[in-house]
């Protein structure tokens, strides 16, 4: 932080001090108190990368996301995810690549479904769009549910609670699939019988 201080002068930002906060991870976080708050951060995140580029100290700017399921996208293909994601960006009023996306899972009828991941604000917007029923992604109407928010999990030991950052625990599962607990692929892929311990907290 030495670095940052001597570097920026958070008068020019119009600030007098930030509040600060350790996150679960340990890192540190600095909010921006105020009105327009969110602008000025994005700003003195970039200054701050600046300043402390090749110290081996990342600065990021968080942004409070929330996962959405849409249902019934046309096409399981690359380019029907790109459409996704430009459509849901439109109507959420974010850049694309706030937008994160999954692979569209197809059921035994033929609809699929999609995992997304976007900023609260975003996701609130796509959410009233489809439940006015004018939330299109190509030429298919399409519905969204907003999900509840997972625990806290650990993908270590794959229990709750605890980030990896800081997991105590004896047992490494990190090469294990957290759906089945099997090896050799991802939860995203899984196609065995989801195990009750480690299922709790996946969310096909």
């Amino acid at each position: 932080m030495g670095l940052a201080k001597a570097a920026i002068n958070l008068a020019d930002f119009g600030l007098t001090g930030l509040r600060s906060k350790r996150a679960a991870t340990g890192a540190l976080l600095l909010e921006v108190p105020g009105e327009g708050g969110s602008a000025i951060a994005e700003q003195l995140a970039a200054r701050m990368a600046e300043a402390l580029a090749g110290t081996g100290i990342k600065v990021a700017r968080p942004i409070k996301r929330v996962e959405v399921r849409i249902s019934n996208p046309d096409s399981t293909d690359e380019a029907s995810r790109k459409e996704v994601i430009s459509s849901l960006a439109s109507v959420g009023g974010c850049p694309e690549g706030d937008i994160r996306v999954g692979d569209i899972r197809r059921a035994p009828s033929g609809l699929g479904t999609l995992w997304v991941q976007a900023p609260l604000a975003a996701a609130r917007r796509i959410a009233a769009a489809s439940d006015r029923r004018d939330l299109v992604v190509g030429w298919v109407i399409v519905r969204a549910e907003v999900l509840a928010t997972r625990p806290l999990q650990c993908y270590r030991c794959l229990e709750v609670g605890h980030p990896s950052q800081r997991c105590t625990s004896a047992v490494d599962r990190s090469g294990r699939c957290y759906r089945c607990g099997g090896t050799g692929h991802t939860a995203a892929k899984c196609e065995a019988t989801p195990s009750a311990h480690y299922v709790r907290t996946w969310r096909g």
